[in-house]
């Protein structure tokens, strides 16, 4: 866009800052803000990264930070994920790193002319409009978006794809400046968005688009959180892993009667699958060896109910109907207030009779006190410290981190929708990723115990 402004010598400038980074003129899809946590958040990221190889541009890979995706978040893609998921994607789409993406600005910016860009919204309907962040970028002056109006894209959210067949399209012409008559059928494209260098996309959506099936493979996560993942597990094992979410559990007074029936799997089931799935045994070996396998495993909890807390609080937050200022929950979602004294029955019932095992994040060394000075947690609650130095406090890496310790658990649980727990894409991508485990695979719910089982225990 600047081409009829610029002399020769500012081109060439230009030309040769382009080929350095993109071997050609440069054209991007930056995604500054993409709706929901993680889990849903690397989908979403995925059919931008996709459809930027349909539009002939290249994508930018997005910061990461609280569980989130997004261009000015605080640490790069790789705190996450592995890079190697872009480059095995080359035939699909191209892609540039944030830091390499940042220093092709400072160039730019530097002969004065920074890369020109245009905000392209997506959104679910005309209704419901997230709560959107600046683009650092432009905020830092880093990209000109002088006389270029917001766009924004409309299309009804549905979970049938076979309405969701024309969204590629959509999407396409969309990041094109192509327009179509609705009545006609007839197409014209603008002359200024192929000239735009940075498409800044917000991006907020429920459901996939793009056809490729490569696209529905999730990104691998970082060596980084997977080395420490394998350390944990090695640590733990025999475990199995449980995802409990217990906030807006409806009515919260199931969560009591679910924790025996969790208690009761274990007892009952847990220790003789994990047998069958670790046995080496021959008619040789030691019955001590036997009776070892055969005891009950340790339980990897994934939860939002407190991971750190003085036993004596949950006592004192029974004897008061639930009321605790000293308990806070995991999730950032789960109020304080939210916890009702069936959820510390529920938990405290838990680690009267398991072993449970929970991470947790350490603080910077300086600002925050140790978990020794947070009071005495129960007897069979073992707290897992993630240091600061690791993952620099951020929840999100914790949440990858306890994704990959449940999908290498020795067997998996979780809190039965709607009875028990909440359906998530988080425990789905758990159970889809188990499918591939090495040995026996155990994917199972706990529900409130059969009617006709209390029968029998009276």
């Amino acid at each position: 866009m600047y081409d009829k402004d610029d002399n020769k010598d500012l081109l060439l400038k230009r030309q040769l800052i382009d080929e350095k980074y993109c071997g050609g003129p440069c054209r991007f899809i930056l995604p500054v803000f993409i709706m929901e946590q993680e889990s849903k958040a690397q989908m979403h990221f995925r059919q931008l990264a996709f459809m930027a190889g349909l539009v002939n541009r290249t994508v930018v890979l997005p910061n990461v930070g609280g569980s989130r995706l997004g261009a000015c978040l605080d640490n790069d893609f790789e705190f996450y994920y592995s890079r190697s998921w872009a480059i095995n994607n080359q035939d699909h789409f191209q892609h540039i790193t944030m830091d390499d993406f940042r220093h092709w600005l400072l160039e730019r910016q530097a002969i004065d002319r920074p890369g020109t860009s245009q905000s392209m919204h997506i959104h679910v309907n005309l209704r419901d409009h997230a709560i959107e962040p600046d683009n650092c970028f432009a905020t830092d002056q880093l990209l000109n978006m002088n006389g270029l109006p917001e766009r924004r894209l409309y299309l009804n959210e549905t979970a049938n794809p076979l309405k969701r067949l024309y969204y590629e399209d959509a999407v396409k012409d969309f990041f094109l400046g192509i327009y179509r008559d609705a009545d006609t059928g007839e197409s014209a494209r603008d002359e200024i968005t192929d000239k735009i260098e940075v498409l800044s996309v917000y991006y907020d959506r429920r459901f996939p688009f793009i056809h490729n099936p490569a696209a529905e493979s999730p990104i691998p996560y970082s060596d980084h959180v997977t080395s420490q993942a394998e350390s944990i597990a090695n640590s733990l094992s025999p475990y199995w892993a449980v995802h409990w979410r217990t906030e807006r559990v409806e009515p919260a007074s199931n969560l009591v009667d679910c924790a025996h029936a969790l208690v009761d799997y274990f007892d009952l089931r847990a220790p003789l699958m994990t047998t069958l799935s670790n046995s080496t045994i021959t008619d040789t070996d030691n019955p001590d060896d036997e009776q070892q396998k055969q005891k009950q495993p340790t339980l990897f909890l994934l939860t939002d109910y407190p991971h750190v807390f003085d036993e004596e609080d949950v006592n004192e937050a029974i004897t008061n109907n639930g009321t605790s200022n000293k308990m806070k929950p995991a999730s950032a979602s789960f109020s304080p207030s939210s916890l009702t004294v069936h959820h510390h029955q529920a938990i405290q019932y838990v680690y009267q009779h398991l072993q449970v095992h929970v991470t947790h994040l350490d603080q910077e060394p300086s600002s925050l006190p140790s978990l020794s000075n947070l009071g005495a947690p129960p007897a069979n609650w073992t707290i897992v410290p993630i240091p600061y130095d690791i993952a620099r406090h951020d929840p999100g890496w914790l949440g990858i981190l306890d994704k990959l310790l449940a999908m290498r658990a020795d067997g998996f649980l979780a809190g039965a929708p709607g009875v028990c727990g909440r359906k998530s894409s988080f425990t789905n991508q758990i159970m889809n990723e188990r499918l591939d485990h090495p040995r026996i695979n155990v994917i199972d719910y706990f529900d409130l115990p059969n009617p006709s089982d209390a029968d029998q225990d009276e």
